[in-house]
């Protein structure tokens, strides 16, 4: 019914029936992610925010990972970039053997800066330092060699996309000197 108000631009109507969802179904994190998005969408930023306190206080433990990192992804889609990050950096603090949470942070950074434009207009391709700095940082962490394959696959593919040939070669330098590093 939510949806309904909001496709017709009835944003109070919607909000009304996402707070009868949250009361009879707190534990539901999809139902939290929702009403954040609905927030985010209608410029209400502190309210979303407060929402996921709201949010955490209320859905089992086992959820939250999930509500944070769909939070954060919302934050760099509708909301604030440099918060989505924040929000992930935060989650990654406390969990950085998650290969799912590396990947989705990687892929939201990636589409950010695509989605903003800013890959088009730098062409020399500065836009892409974060994201660069991001894949340095998960193939320094000690990891098994079947997530690092993952990683370095994925930053390979994202500078045959984005980069240089001597960003690719750094790339593959940088997969060569793991590999070597096992053998040690």
């Amino acid at each position: 019914m939510a949806k309904i108000y909001e496709r017709a631009d009835q944003i109070a109507d919607a909000e009304r029936m996402h707070k009868i969802a949250i009361s009879k179904f707190s534990e539901s994190c999809k139902v939290w992610v929702l009403f954040g998005l609905l927030l985010l969408k209608n410029d209400k930023i502190d309210e979303s925010r407060d929402l996921l306190a709201r949010a955490l206080r209320s859905l089992p433990k086992r959820k939250h990972v999930k509500a944070i990192t769909q939070f954060g992804q919302m934050e760099f889609k509708h909301g604030e970039p440099e918060r989505g990050r924040t929000v992930f950096e935060g989650v990654l603090g406390t969990y950085p053997k998650r290969v799912d949470l590396w990947s989705v942070y990687l892929d939201i950074e990636i589409s950010s800066a695509t989605r903003q434009g800013l890959d088009a207009a730098d062409p020399n391709g500065r836009c892409w330092e974060p994201t660069r700095k991001l894949f340095e940082r998960v193939v320094s962490m000690k990891n098994s060699s079947k997530k690092m394959k993952f990683f370095f696959k994925k930053w390979l593919k994202f500078e045959k996309d984005h980069g240089t040939e001597a960003t690719v070669e750094h790339v593959k330098q940088k997969a060569r000197e793991y590999v070597n590093s096992l053998g040690a």
